[in-house]
C-alpha cells in the first residue's frame, strides 16, 4: 500500500455510519463491536488478519435492535385497524415521555440544567407526536399522514433520535480523540442491519410482501437513465462536500487536519481499492435503503437529511463537516425523489469509494 503524504489538504469525509467516541486508553468498541483505538500515528494501520473479526456481542446487539424494530413496526401497522393497539402506542410512548418530563423537572429544580434540558427534549420528542395538532403541524412541511399510527410512531422515534443526537452524547464541535476502525465484519453487519431496519419500517412480512416492500423502498432494477443521473450526481455531491471544506479552511482551519486523522483511522482497515469498494457498497446500500428508501417518503428530504447528518456527529463533531453531509444528503434525497433509491445508492457508494481512495493515495 502506498505511503500517504501528510501534506495540508482537504479531508475526504465519507458518509458511513460512525463509530461511537470513547474516553479512555483501554480498548473500546464501536456500536457494531469494532475495537476502538486512540488516533495516533502508531496505530493507523492494522494487521490484515484483524480486518474481519466476528463479535458475538455486536451480533447480539444488532439482533435485539432488529427484533425491537420489527416488534414496534408490527404494533404500529396493527394499530391501523385495532383500536387497542392504537391505545397501546400512546402508552408505549406516553408513559416514558411523562416519566422523562418528571425527571427533567426534578433535575432543573436541583440545579442540573444541562441534564434536565436533555431529558426534557427526549421526553418532548417521544410525547409531542402523540398530539394530533402537532402531527397536523408537521404534516404541513412533511408528507406524513397525521391520522396514521405508523407515521405517528415514526415521528416519535425520529424526534427523540434528533434530540438525543443533538444533546444526548456530549457531542462537541471538534472530532473525538478516539475512534474505531471499520473492518469487513462491521461493514457486513452494518448493511444487513440497515436493510433489516428499512424493511421492518415499511412493514415487510406482516403488512407487505417482499416485492411490494422493495417497491415501497424505491429499490428496483437500475435503468440507463438512473445510472447516468447517479454518475452525474457524484461530482455534485463531492462539490457540496468540497464547499464545506473550503469554508472550513477560513472558519475552522484546524478542523481539516483533525478530520483527516479521524477519517484515516476509520478507514485504516479498508484503504485499498477492494476495501474502498466494499465500504462504499455497504454504506450506499444500507444507509440509502433506510434513510432515503424508508424514511424520506414519510418525513421529507429536510428532516431525513438532518437525522442522516447528525448520525455522523459522533464521528466528526458538530461542525462544518456535518453541514457538508447535510448538503450531500439533500443531493441524495433529490435523486431518491425523482429517480429512485437505486440511483441514490449508486451515487452514495461511488462517493464513499472515491473518498476512501482519496484518503489512501492522496
Amino acid at each position: 500500500m502506498p505511503r500517504r503524504r501528510r501534506g495540508r489538504r482537504a479531508a475526504a469525509v465519507y458518509s458511513g455510519a460512525p463509530p461511537v467516541p470513547g474516553g479512555t486508553d483501554a480498548p473500546h468498541r464501536n456500536r457494531f463491536g469494532a475495537h476502538r483505538a486512540r488516533v495516533t500515528g502508531s496505530n493507523r494501520r492494522r494487521a490484515p488478519e484483524s480486518c474481519f473479526r466476528v463479535d458475538v456481542w455486536a451480533l447480539l446487539n444488532s439482533a435485539i435492535i432488529a427484533l425491537a424494530a420489527f416488534g414496534i413496526s408490527f404494533w404500529a401497522f396493527r394499530a391501523r385497524t385495532d383500536r387497542s393497539a392504537f391505545v397501546g402506542l400512546y402508552l408505549l410512548f406516553g408513559i416514558p415521555a411523562v416519566l422523562l418530563g418528571s425527571v427533567a423537572l426534578a433535575q432543573l429544580l436541583v440545579g442540573e440544567p444541562a441534564d434536565g434540558v436533555l431529558v426534557l427534549i427526549l421526553g418532548f420528542g417521544l410525547g409531542l407526536p402523540l398530539l394530533r395538532p402537532v402531527r397536523r403541524l408537521v404534516a404541513r412541511v412533511t408528507p406524513i399522514d397525521p391520522t396514521s399510527p405508523v407515521d405517528m410512531t415514526g415521528l416519535c422515534v425520529m424526534l427523540a433520535l434528533l434530540g438525543f443526537l443533538l444533546f444526548g452524547q456530549g457531542v462537541s464541535d471538534s472530532p473525538p480523540e478516539e475512534i474505531g476502525a471499520v473492518g469487513l465484519f462491521d461493514l457486513a453487519l452494518q448493511v444487513v442491519l440497515f436493510l433489516v431496519l428499512a424493511y421492518a419500517s415499511v412493514g415487510w412480512w406482516f403488512a407487505r410482501p417482499f416485492r411490494t416492500a422493495t417497491a415501497r423502498l424505491g429499490i428496483g432494477r437500475p435503468t440507463w437513465r438512473a445510472v447516468g443521473v447517479a454518475l452525474l450526481a457524484v461530482p455534485v455531491a463531492l462539490t457540496v462536500a468540497g464547499l464545506a471544506n473550503l469554508v472550513a479552511i477560513f472558519a475552522q482551519p484546524e478542523l481539516l487536519a483533525e478530520l483527516d486523522a479521524i477519517t484515516d483511522e476509520i478507514t485504516s482497515e479498508v484503504q485499498n481499492p477492494v476495501g474502498a469498494l466494499l465500504l462504499g457498497a455497504s454504506a450506499g446500500i444500507g444507509e440509502e435503503a433506510l434513510f432515503r428508501g424508508a424514511l424520506q417518503p414519510r418525513f421529507g428530504i429536510a428532516l431525513t437529511s438532518a437525522v442522516f447528518a447528525l448520525v455522523h456527529a459522533p464521528q466528526y463533531g458538530l461542525n462544518l463537516a456535518v453541514v457538508g453531509l447535510f448538503g450531500v444528503s439533500i443531493v441524495l434525497g433529490l435523486e431518491r425523489k425523482y429517480f429512485g433509491t437505486t440511483a441514490a445508492m449508486t451515487t452514495h457508494a461511488l462517493y464513499n469509494f472515491l473518498a476512501v481512495l482519496a484518503q489512501t493515495y492522496a
